[in-house]
């Protein structure tokens, strides 16, 4: 096992490398924005007239050089340690695979190899072979003593022998020993509902999970920034008008030849990231986690899905209060009208196009459709109706796309973040990149023998700090009576 607890310690090694390259160029890309905001001001000051130093400007002009070049340096050193942590993660993940090859080989054939010596050996199945096979074997004190009281002593017949045998290997590989008194024994292992599940006779020691979903904004393409501190502030052009053709307050002017421009200030506003902390505790008795590493794991991984999923819900409908303010209560978001006369837990082809027309132009090309299951049915029937020549079924909402299904050529998540049918939320429609995740702490798994110490039990606890938040504050207003449009578009209830 040593050589397996080594690719697992350069993973870890690795993973913190990758952590540290993090935090350098969150650091990087603050003092970039730093001095690029003293250099803006400096600006600022010379367009109103004020004296500005002439030096000091060409200064902060070769610092964002500078800075700039150290943000695109420490960017490639997260890159290759991104690519280190992926060849210690496939190390890893080789040598167990070629140990867990070697487990299913044993139980195959255990009167053929001794067990915990992971190499080929004739083998006694008589009273003295089972003893030092018991006392070579890494597992539970209990269920040692247990093996050998039931089966190891010299008086057993043959065939008690024989079966003390198989438990033997059962216990060595991960898997529960055969007999009741043994099983009681290791305590909580033979109790089903708190992980016995993970220790079965004579099985392998994989676990088989139900398929979960990825976090929904990692994986559609939102804007994630680190967090050096507990707070940041990302700023945004504040633009909510298109009534004339200036952006951001900026306008562009046609000027005669050699002419010069007119300096002008942006207009910019704040998306502000307040760290909130999400954090998952549990148990697991010890002898799980030396009898079957897999429940470990796949516990990990239920308490990574757990923390992914309570952090989705609040970007989507958060209150704000210890929590990110989610989607459905950010002011920039516009609520679509139901049609008149819409049923109950109903999604229509109309209320799709009324979502559409409300999206902000440069989103559609990047809009994604989040569904709840309970909408598929309703848009996978989807019809128009004609007059009264009856309905003629939708074929834009079709397979296809990243997801498998996609709805006026954007693709459909289908998500349980969201509502169920009929509830405002239900469907969402919306761009991504214009919702930004601030992250001051990853995700971390973390295990201790010491706070469970009294009842001899293994404590891991899953941990994440950080925030979300919309670069829009307000829809934006069209031109000549246009209305608005808005990058976060809902469906109101229709229960």
């Amino acid at each position: 096992m040593d050589r397996i607890n080594e690719f697992k310690q350069a993973a870890i090694e690795a993973r913190e490398s990758v952590r540290e390259a993090e935090r350098a160029h969150a650091a990087a890309c603050d003092k970039h924005e730093d001095i690029r905001s003293r250099y803006s001001l400096a600006l600022q000051r010379q367009a109103r007239g004020a004296a500005v130093d002439t030096d000091e400007t060409g200064r902060l002009q070769s610092d964002i050089d500078a800075a700039s070049v150290a943000v695109q340096s420490a960017r490639r050193a997260v890159e290759r340690a991104k690519e280190t942590l992926a060849a210690a993660e496939r190390d890893r993940d080789a040598e167990q695979a070629r140990l867990d090859a070697e487990d299913a080989e044993l139980l195959r054939n255990p009167s053929g190899r001794v067990p915990g010596t992971r190499s080929s050996s004739s083998v006694s199945v008589g009273a003295a072979g089972v003893g030092s096979a018991l006392a070579a074997l890494p597992m539970p004190a209990r269920a040692r003593a247990a093996i050998s009281k039931l089966y190891g002593g010299a008086t057993a017949s043959p065939e008690a022998r024989e079966e003390s045998w198989r438990g033997v290997v059962a216990a060595a590989l991960g898997g529960s020993p055969m007999h009741p008194a043994v099983m009681a024994a290791t305590a909580t292992e033979g109790s089903n509902p708190l992980g016995g599940f993970s220790v079965v006779p004579e099985v392998a020691s994989e676990i088989f999970m139900r398929a979960a979903e990825e976090s929904v904004f990692v994986r559609i393409g939102a804007s994630v920034v680190p967090m050096i501190s507990d707070e940041r502030v990302v700023p945004a052009l504040d633009d909510d008008d298109e009534t004339d053709d200036a952006e951001a307050t900026l306008q562009a002017e046609w000027k005669p030849e050699a002419s010069e421009a007119d300096a002008q200030l942006v207009k910019l506003r704040q998306a502000r990231l307040k760290a909130a902390k999400l954090l998952v505790l549990a148990a697991a008795s010890n002898e799980l986690g030396e009898d079957a590493p897999h429940y470990i794991m796949a516990l990990e991984a239920a308490i990574s899905r757990a923390i992914g999923r309570k952090f989705d819900k609040a970007v989507l409908s958060g209150t704000g209060v210890g929590m990110p303010a989610g989607i459905l209560h950010s002011a920039a978001t516009i609520t679509v009208s139901k049609e008149g006369g819409q049923g109950a837990s109903t999604f229509k082809w109309e209320n799709a196009v009324g979502m559409w027309a409300k999206l902000a132009p440069g989103s559609h090309e990047r809009a994604w459709w989040l569904m709840h299951p309970t909408v598929l049915p309703q848009a996978l029937s989807m019809s128009l109706a004609i007059g009264n020549a009856g309905t003629q079924p939708r074929g834009v909402f079709e397979a296809g796309g990243p997801t498998g299904y996609q709805l006026l050529g954007r693709p459909v998540l289908i998500t349980s973040r969201l509502k169920p049918l009929g509830t405002k939320g239900d469907v969402i429609l919306l761009d991504p990149s214009q919702v930004v995740i601030g992250i001051r702490r990853g995700l971390s798994i973390e295990r201790s023998p010491h706070v469970f110490f009294s009842s001899d039990r293994l404590a891991i606890r899953g941990r994440f700090r950080g925030d979300a938040a919309t670069f829009w504050d307000a829809p934006r207003t069209l031109a000549d009576s246009g209305g608005t449009v808005s990058p976060f578009v809902v469906l109101e209830a229709r229960a």
